[in-house]
């Protein structure tokens, strides 16, 4: 499980996410996976982890205890690559990312979802360089 001060939970900050990414292209997916995310404000000088959520619809699988192992294994991918985030200087730029899981998922390995998440954080990385 991720730290309290890691895991995103303000409504303000999904709703935002979710509109600038729409209007403004802050989104990436892949064949398993969607992120949006959100860029630090310039005058916060503290740097820290980005807050991260993980969203695992219905649509996906109807059964909890399916879409919850999904969720497992995404956070667990996610911690592998938390090192990347801390380390990486332009990956500092970023202040959220919300994983959201797609249908072809439910079908997925573990190292296929971490491959996925490998991918779009390298993508991430070369936007936040621009």
């Amino acid at each position: 499980m991720l730290s309290k001060t890691e895991r995103l939970k303000e409504r303000y900050l999904f709703n935002t996410a979710f509109s600038i990414g729409k209007k403004n292209g802050q989104k990436l997916s892949s064949d398993l996976l969607l992120l949006y995310y959100l860029f630090r404000k310039k005058r916060e000088s503290e740097v820290k982890l980005p807050k991260t959520a993980f969203i695992v619809g219905i649509k996906v699988e109807k059964k909890a205890n399916k879409r919850n192992l999904v969720k497992r294994r995404m956070r667990s991918a996610y911690r592998v690559f938390r090192e990347r985030l801390i380390n990486n200087n332009n990956l500092k730029k970023i202040s959220v990312l919300i994983w959201i899981a797609n249908q072809n998922i439910k079908n997925a390995t573990f190292k296929q979802i971490k491959d996925s998440m490998e991918n779009l954080l390298r993508r991430l990385e070369n936007k936040a360089c621009d």
